[in-house]
């Protein structure tokens, strides 16, 4: 199955980055035909499930509850960041690290010809080779 969800490029939204702040972004362009921001598709799935926690009608709503009751409140210290107790193993049978560029690996840009024909492109797929 499908589901006609926009991607980052085409819908607003917000993130929390290594450092653990939080950044929000806005659609660059309006969203393809039929697409839809995935909150509103996964709303919409939870709605017809019975599903609760669901009921957000904006970006703006998603960002407060995740904040807290108050969107004006300071974030809570570790509600929302990337911290973790995992270890990491490295041993011989990792290999080496590979570099890839930002153009052989976001799923939009990789196909954007325009984009593939610039030095940096050039560069990172002369160093891959």
């Amino acid at each position: 199955m499908l589901l006609p969800v926009a991607p980052f490029t085409e819908t607003p939204g917000t993130f929390v980055n290594a450092e653990g702040r939080v950044q929000s972004f806005h659609a660059v362009v309006k969203p393809l035909g039929e697409t839809r921001p995935a909150r509103k598709v996964l709303r919409v799935l939870a709605n017809l499930l019975g599903l609760q926690g669901f009921e957000y009608e904006s970006a703006q709503e998603v960002l407060a509850a995740a904040r807290g009751a108050d969107a004006g409140q300071a974030m809570v210290q570790g509600a929302l960041n990337n911290a973790t107790n995992a270890s990491i193993r490295m041993g011989e049978q990792a290999g080496t690290p590979v570099t890839a560029s930002i153009y052989q690996v976001d799923g939009i840009v990789r196909r954007a010809p325009s984009l593939q024909l610039t030095a940096d492109a050039r560069v990172a797929t002369e160093v891959a080779a």
